[in-house]
């Protein structure tokens, strides 16, 4: 009993080992190359896909951190530009006390003059370079 379901266990093991080594048809060989290469293109578009959106998305990200870059470099240069001018016009200011009467007065006028243009081309400055108005 026990050597014929061995003998009937190795014919069906046979069997199914033949059957998994038969040669598919050119007919067969060639559908499976077509289907494989169509999945093959579309998983390859797919990604192509995916990596431009995600290369976009990156970039966009980029562009908003360049501007916002250089806002706040823009509205710095400004903030040193005017602290700049208003130590110079408190140095001018303390000069003019070295002198009396008119040359004063037109020291004093001088000194708000350039602390004025000082301010104005701070201003320009930053509105040349700012990217947000």
């Amino acid at each position: 009993m026990k050597i014929r379901s061995m003998t009937v266990a190795a014919v069906l093991a046979t069997c199914l080992l033949a059957g998994c080594n038969h040669a598919k048809t050119a007919a067969q060989v060639a559908k499976d190359t077509d289907a494989a290469e169509q999945k093959a293109v579309e998983s390859v578009a797919n990604a192509e896909q995916k990596a431009d959106a995600r290369v976009t998305d990156a970039a966009q990200g980029v562009a908003k951190d360049q501007n916002d870059l250089a806002h706040v470099a823009s509205v710095q240069d400004q903030k040193v530009a005017n602290t700049a001018a208003e130590g110079m016009h408190k140095i001018a200011l303390a000069q003019c006390e070295s002198v009396s009467g008119t040359a004063q007065k037109s020291c004093r006028d001088q000194a708000d003059a350039d602390y004025e243009l000082a301010k104005a081309r701070a201003k320009l400055a930053r509105a040349e370079t700012d990217p947000k108005p």
